[in-house]
């Protein structure tokens, strides 16, 4: 017995193809709105980036009773903390790594055998 075959005709699936990206283009825009819409971190006004600063907080804390601008200011504050200190680690790095550098390790030697005001000078140079 021959099986049956199935024949589907080039427009039919040029339009279907059509069709499903049209479709689905519609299906992101559709969601794209929504999530524009119902999510209150999104910016609202086009041209606007998401990574704009926000304005600068005012001195006094605004009485909302709530308490968010003291938590924002203590937010504010534990940055600048952790923005100090990774600024010291880094700098406590570069330190180790000039401190540790063959030109830095050769200035010292030649000031510990012979402590000139040229060889310190090198060394400072070197060695930071």
């Amino acid at each position: 017995m021959p099986e049956p075959t199935l024949r589907i005709s080039t427009w039919k699936l040029i339009l279907g193809i059509a069709a499903g990206i049209w479709l689905g283009c519609a299906a992101v825009a559709v969601s794209g709105a929504l999530l524009y819409h119902w999510l209150p971190g999104f910016p609202k006004a086009l041209g606007t980036p998401a990574s704009a600063t926000p304005p600068a907080a005012p001195a006094q804390p605004a009485a909302t009773g709530d308490g968010s601008e003291a938590m924002f200011q203590r937010f504010l504050e534990n940055q600048r903390q952790i923005q100090a200190q990774q600024n010291r680690q880094v700098e406590q790095s570069e330190q180790d790594k000039r401190f540790n550098s063959a030109p830095c390790q050769f200035w010292r030697q030649q000031y510990q055998a012979d402590p000139s005001e040229k060889n310190r000078q090198k060394m400072d140079s070197y060695c930071g």
